[in-house]
């Protein structure tokens, strides 16, 4: 009797995929709400965040998975995201009571 395959079917890959996707623009766009003053003196950064997000919306964890190079920017991107807690529930197509996501968010100075 043959193993059972390791492969997937490509279509829940892809609807994962796109779900995951979908889910991560929510977050950006409740933390984008987010202002907040930062000391630095440079024009933008990018920072990694590294989230994981209960079944429910709640951030459980939020660290700096690639940093921008500026504390104060980092510290901005972690702090929007507190405060965006809680976010939509993960879709049915994220399995799991939880997701980690690394998500790059781009920090703006402005005057």
């Amino acid at each position: 009797m043959p193993a059972p395959s390791p492969l997937v079917n490509p279509a829940d890959v892809v609807n994962r995929g796109r779900a995951q996707d979908v889910y991560l623009w929510q977050v950006v766009r409740k933390v984008m709400n987010y202002h907040y003053q930062a000391s630095a003196n440079v024009e933008q950064g990018t920072t990694v965040a590294r989230i994981t997000i209960a079944r429910d919306g709640r951030l459980l964890e939020a660290s700096i998975a690639i940093s921008s190079g500026y504390p104060a920017l980092d510290k901005g991107v972690m702090d929007g995201l507190r405060a965006g807690s809680p976010f939509a529930p993960l879709p049915p197509e994220i399995p799991g009571d939880r997701a980690t996501f690394n998500l790059p968010l781009v920090s703006r100075h402005h005057e």
